[in-house]
C-alpha cells in the first residue's frame, strides 16, 4: 500500500485558517492511531507545532487496543513527540453512567484531553475530525431532532480549553492519499466497519444511499448547510447578546421578555440557559422554563439538569444550584 518514504513531502491538505493561530502554542492531540489522527500528528509536526500526543486505551479490544497503543508510542518516538498513555475501563463507566460504551468512551476521552491540556500552558486540544465526519454529525443531529443543522466548529471554547479541528475541510480520501504518498501506515479499527452503532450506519449505509439516490456526493452539500447554519446562529447569538434582556446583575429581565413574540422568547431563554452553562438544553426544557415566566404562572421554579433550577423571582429569572 505504501509506495514512498518521503515523509517530508509537501502536504496537499488545507488546514482550517481559524485554527492556525492556535498552532503557535502547545497543543495536545488525541492520537488514536487511526488514519485521521496520524495524519494530523504528521501535519502538526510538519508545521513546527509544539505537540503532545495522548492515547486513550479503552479497555475493550484488549489485544488490538494494546497494539494500537504500542503503534502510537513508536510513532511519537520516531517523530520526537511527547507521548502519554491513559487507560480507562469503558465497559465499567458505561454501566455506572447508564450510557452506551460509545458515549462513555467519548466523555472520558474529552475529560482526559482537557486535563492534559490544562497541564500545558496553551490549553489547546486538537481533534482529527474531517469533512466526512462533519457530514455524519449533521445527519446524526438532524435525526435526533437537534435545533438546526449546525455541525462541529473548527474552533470551540469550553471554559479554559480551546478545541480545534484543523482537518475539518479535508476529505477522508484526501487524508488517505497523503498518508499513502509519504509511506505512513496507520491502525484500522475493525469495529468501524460494522454498522452496529448509529454513526457507523450513517457512514457505511445512509450516506452512500443518499449519494446514489441524489446522483451526487452529498458530503459537500451537508458541510455547506452546516456552515451556513453556523453563520446564521452566530448572527442570532450576537443579536441576542445586544438585546436589553438582562438586568445589571445578569438576571433575565422578564418585563422585556414578556413583550417579545413567542419565537424570540424561546431564543432569549435558550441563550440565557447557554450563558449559564446549563447542560442538555432541549426544546422541552426551554418550553418548561418559558411556562414559569408569566407573573401569574402556577409554578415559579423548574428543574434543570445536574441539580440546578430556573427560578422566577421579582420579575427576574435566575439560575440556582450546582
Amino acid at each position: 500500500m505504501m509506495t514512498t518514504n518521503d515523509h517530508n513531502a509537501a502536504c496537499p491538505l488545507a488546514l482550517e485558517l481559524d485554527c492556525l493561530p492556535y498552532l503557535r502554542q502547545p497543543v495536545v492531540l488525541g492520537l488514536s492511531g487511526g488514519r485521521d489522527s496520524v495524519a494530523l500528528l504528521r501535519l502538526l509536526v510538519q508545521q513546527g507545532c509544539e505537540v503532545r500526543a495522548l492515547h486513550v486505551h479503552h479497555g475493550i479490544r484488549t489485544v488490538e487496543a494494546d497494539a494500537d497503543a504500542a503503534f502510537c508510542a513508536r510513532l511519537c518516538e520516531q517523530l520526537d513527540v511527547p507521548f502519554e498513555l491513559q487507560k480507562i475501563d469503558v465497559p465499567s463507566l458505561s454501566a455506572e453512567q447508564s450510557v452506551s460504551m460509545e458515549t462513555a468512551g467519548r466523555h472520558a476521552r474529552r475529560w482526559l484531553l482537557a486535563a492534559a491540556a490544562r497541564r500545558c500552558k496553551g490549553g489547546v486540544v486538537a481533534l482529527a475530525h474531517h469533512a466526512d465526519d462533519q457530514a455524519e454529525t449533521v445527519l446524526f443531529r438532524l435525526a435526533r431532532g437537534a435545533a438546526g443543522m449546525r455541525g462541529m466548529q473548527p474552533v470551540h471554547q469550553t471554559g479554559s480549553i480551546t478545541w480545534i479541528r484543523p482537518l475539518l475541510s479535508c476529505r477522508r480520501d484526501e487524508i488517505t492519499a497523503w498518508l499513502q504518498q509519504i509511506g505512513q501506515p496507520w491502525r484500522d479499527d475493525a469495529t468501524n466497519a460494522v454498522p452496529d452503532v448509529a454513526r457507523n450506519s450513517l457512514r457505511l449505509e445512509v450516506i452512500p444511499t443518499l449519494n446514489k439516490a441524489l446522483g451526487r456526493d452529498v458530503t459537500p452539500i451537508l458541510n455547506r448547510s452546516a456552515r451556513l447554519q453556523g453563520e446564521t446562529l452566530e448572527a442570532l447569538e450576537a443579536a441576542l447578546a445586544a438585546l436589553p434582556s438582562k438586568d445589571p446583575q445578569g438576571r433575565l429581565y422578564l418585563p422585556f421578555v414578556w413583550e417579545q413574540p413567542h419565537a424570540l422568547q424561546k431564543a432569549i431563554v435558550r441563550h440565557y440557559l447557554q450563558q449559564n452553562s446549563v447542560a442538555d438544553i432541549s426544546e422541552e426544557l426551554v418550553l418548561a422554563v418559558l411556562a414559569i415566566l408569566p407573573a401569574d404562572a402556577p409554578a415559579a421554579r423548574v428543574n434543570l439538569p445536574r441539580d440546578r433550577f430556573a427560578c422566577r423571582k421579582e420579575r427576574r429569572l435566575i439560575i440556582t444550584g450546582e
